[in-house]
């Protein structure tokens, strides 16, 4: 049932599809999906309402292939996930196989994470997935308390993430706030993000992605990887950060691959114009990454890092370590370059000095340089 018109196009209330802030999470899923359909199967463009207040909604679905035109939802109340574990779904909200959608409103996704963190298990559902979207955005909304990732964007071109805000508490595990992979032309601007794990990570099959204007913290810092984990990853490149601010992480700005396996790339990477305060590694390249032990830390890892540029950085570290760029000996990384890298300690009564340490980079130090560059300068 259409009702009345928004915009360009009709719009269809998910109340009128017999969703209500007192239903159960099934039967308001039902009522979701019902209006999508309808939606779904409109010719030309169209808008799904949620209204205000509170709805509880089970994992939802919303698959194309649609009618042309563009299809929106417009969240302009809240929607609570169910706070148990569904080892059934990889998402909560999936937008799968569409062309041009748009999600905004104002309101606010909580996806009740804290029971899923406390059974500590890994592939927790993503709150927002989109799967085999081209053309989509996400805009002007609040994401909170994933079990995993908050936004996660797989195998999708041209989408923009704009003025989002996100957030799950510092120890919530793996709630990255926005993962991408297998995907292209994406665009992250005007967020703010903190969480218990990366602000945004950028896996493998990545292309032309800017992230732009994100003010990250607490987590652990914005994150190229980890790449080379599984065979046959793609490659990752033409990534630029600019413009950010990071604040009280366990890192900044960071390319971390694993060792062994697959022998990809990743190249082409800029990051430019970047605030941090009180973080604990700014700057680090770790080619021997291997949480909790799950790797074979004698095998060097197989991807190949180059034209990797860290320009404009200034701020403060709260460790010795501000500036690590740790390479394979077997792929050393080359034309890294790092150009005015003005960082200071918190507190010289907390860290007396910062340092650089390098293995197997090659590459040049270009301008202001503290710490002293362990890089040709």
């Amino acid at each position: 049932m259409a009702v009345g018109t928004l915009g360009s196009g009709p719009h269809f209330d998910v109340t009128e599809y017999s969703a209500s802030p007192k239903g159960s999470f099934d039967s308001n899923k039902m009522a979701f999906l019902d209006a999508w359909q309808a939606m779904c199967g409109f010719n030309g463009n169209a808008t799904l309402i949620v209204p205000t207040g509170t709805f509880q909604v089970a994992p939802l679905i919303f698959a194309g292939p649609c009618k042309p035109g563009q299809h929106k939802l417009k969240f302009l109340g809240t929607l609570v996930a169910p706070s148990d574990w569904d080892k059934e779904h990889e998402a909560w909200i999936e937008f799968r196989e569409l062309n041009d959608i748009v999600i905004e409103g104002g309101g606010v996704l909580d996806g009740q994470g804290a029971n899923a963190w406390s059974q500590k298990k890994k592939n927790m559902p993503i709150s927002v997935h989109f799967m085999k979207v081209n053309k989509g955005r996400i805009t002007n909304l609040s994401i909170k308390d994933s079990k995993g990732f908050h936004i996660a964007i797989h195998q999708s071109d041209n989408v923009v993430i704009r003025a989002i805000t996100i957030t799950a508490p510092f120890d919530s595990p793996n709630t990255d706030g926005i993962h991408i992979s297998g995907s292209s032309h994406v665009r992250i601007t005007g967020l703010t993000i903190g969480t218990g794990d990366d602000c945004v990570s950028i896996g493998p099959g990545s292309y032309n992605i800017t992230v732009a204007n994100v003010h990250c913290g607490p987590g652990h810092g914005i994150s190229i990887g980890s790449l080379g984990k599984y065979q046959d990853e793609d490659n990752v490149a033409h990534i630029k950060v600019k413009n950010c601010t990071i604040a009280g992480t366990t890192n900044g700005l960071r390319i971390k691959t694993w060792p062994g396996l697959t022998a990809s790339e990743a190249f082409n990477i800029t990051f430019e114009n970047i605030k941090l305060d009180n973080v604990s590694r700014p700057i680090i390249i770790d080619q021997d990454y291997c949480p909790n032990n799950q790797c074979n830390p004698n095998e060097p890892s197989r991807v190949k890092l180059y034209d990797i540029i860290f320009k404009h950085i200034q701020g403060t570290s709260n460790t010795q370590d501000a500036v690590t760029l740790k390479c394979s000996k077997l792929v050393p990384c080359r034309d890294v370059r790092l150009i005015d890298i003005n960082l200071k300690p918190l507190f010289s009564s907390l860290v007396h000095s910062i340092d650089s340490f390098c293995s197997n980079v090659l590459g040049l130090a270009l301008g202001l340089q503290k710490p002293n560059p362990c890089l040709q300068h």
